[in-house]
């Protein structure tokens, strides 16, 4: 007895055989390469799936998308929606066919169909397309009072106010959101530079590491004549379309002009400097081919203007990042005279960068309307010189900025008004290259 055990206590101890575990080991990295191999070869079916391969997406449907030459998954995922119907392609089904795509392909995991009026209760494909040659679309719907709604639409106030809760339970329900999310949405917001060092070093937010105008916000440029308004306004319908890596956002601009200031020689002479300057390599036809611009010859006609941009920036969506308006004021100034005119006057006014601030706030431009000054007999001490349109003006623009022209070619610029800037001021000079820095300074 004491021998077996003795025996079977070796047995239990005996040293396993290291060629045998190696042996083990190498089959198991095998399987393991194996599977990794299997799986990429899948994740690289699904990356390169073919669009006659998509779930769902039939014969008649892949014909369509080839006569409109639309021969892969992402232009597919890049056509909008309205574009898909317009070829004749249900909406239905083109959003079934990109969720397909969106579970298959790991690419698309966190893309996001768009909304459009076809998806709110109620309203079929003939009152959307009424409503769309009306100039309606969801984010003029989500953003537009209802009693205008029923005014310029046609639509009941008891529709719109279901419309609206529907759009706002379709995006997610609540609509309020943390403090912490506005600064991380602010922080990832673009900003382009004002092509001056001194400038951007003036709207620098520290808090959220950005500098120059942000996509999205309002500003006001008033001062005298020959302050630099029209200028600034000039330079920076070029500095957004600057790449990124250049410090621009890479997007077009619009300027819609009431004085007749804009002027396609100086656009070239500002992009000659930061051609040479940067190195940047758009010539400067595609530069002016950027900018679309308008002529308004009166108020209502300078309205009229303001709305067709919220039509524009739908139908060409994520394409524009600036609009210049200059001047505000002007048209305005001249039609409404006298004490009597006043309140229709600054109504109207209301009314108008209502539908400014709505375009910088839906489609996330940013927006700069220069504006005329009076002088105020009133004050005693200081600079009498303030802004023309009164609390209306003053209350519409994220910051404002008061420009005064200094000796020579030198302007100040001051921060008159920002709820993130210190009052603080610039100095740049107008020179035929356009906006700059003052050497020196």
């Amino acid at each position: 007895m004491v021998h077996n055990m003795s025996k079977e206590t070796q047995e239990e101890t005996t040293i396993p055989d290291p060629k045998e575990i190696e042996e083990q080991y190498e089959e198991h990295l095998i399987e393991i390469t194996e599977e990794e191999q299997k799986s990429s070869k899948k994740k690289e079916a699904k990356e390169n799936l073919k669009l006659k391969d998509v779930p769902g997406l039939g014969k008649k449907t892949l014909d369509i998308l080839t006569e409109n030459e639309i021969t892969s998954i992402e232009g597919l995922m890049t056509t909008r929606l309205i574009e898909l119907q317009t070829m004749g392609i249900q909406r239905a089904i083109a959003k079934k066919v990109r969720a397909e795509i969106v579970s298959t392909v790991p690419k698309y995991k966190f893309f996001k169909e768009e909304i459009g009026l076809e998806d709110l209760p109620g309203v079929g494909k003939a009152t959307a397309d009424m409503l769309r040659e009306k100039g309606l679309n969801v984010y003029l719907l989500e953003t537009t009072p209802i009693r205008e709604l029923e005014e310029k639409y046609g639509i009941t106030s008891s529709a719109a106010k279901k419309y609206k809760e529907s759009l706002s339970e379709i995006r997610g329900g609540m609509e309020f959101i943390n403090a912490f999310d506005i600064m991380e949405k602010q922080m990832e917001s673009p900003a382009f530079s004002y092509g001056i060092k001194a400038l951007d070093a003036l709207t620098t937010i520290e808090e959220l590491n950005v500098a120059g105008v942000r996509l999205g916000e309002t500003l006001e440029l008033f001062g005298p004549f020959r302050s630099g308004k029209s200028q600034l306004c000039h330079q920076l319908c070029v500095t957004v379309q600057l790449p990124p890596e250049l410090g621009g956002v890479g997007k077009k601009a619009v300027f819609i002009d009431t004085e007749g200031t804009f002027s396609p020689s100086r656009i070239k002479a500002i992009h000659g400097k930061l051609q040479k300057d940067l190195g940047w390599e758009k010539n400067f036809e595609d530069v002016l081919r950027d900018i679309t611009y308008a002529r308004a010859y009166n108020s209502d006609h300078q309205m009229t203007l303001a709305e067709r941009l919220l039509e524009l920036f739908y139908n060409h969506k994520d394409e524009y990042g600036f609009v210049a308006l200059d001047s505000a004021t002007a048209h305005f100034r001249a039609e409404y005279a006298g004490r009597g005119t006043l309140a229709e006057r600054q109504q109207t006014i209301n009314y108008h960068l209502g539908i400014l601030g709505r375009l910088a706030d839906t489609y996330n431009v940013a927006v700069a309307i220069t504006n005329q000054v009076q002088s105020n007999p009133a004050a005693f001490f200081g600079d009498p010189t303030q802004a023309i349109g009164g609390n209306i003006l003053g209350h519409w623009a994220t910051t404002r900025f008061y420009l005064r022209k200094s000796k020579g070619e030198k302007r100040i610029i001051r921060i008159y008004d920002s709820p993130y800037l210190p009052e603080s001021e610039a100095v740049f000079a107008i020179t035929p290259e356009g906006c700059v820095d003052v050497e020196g300074d």
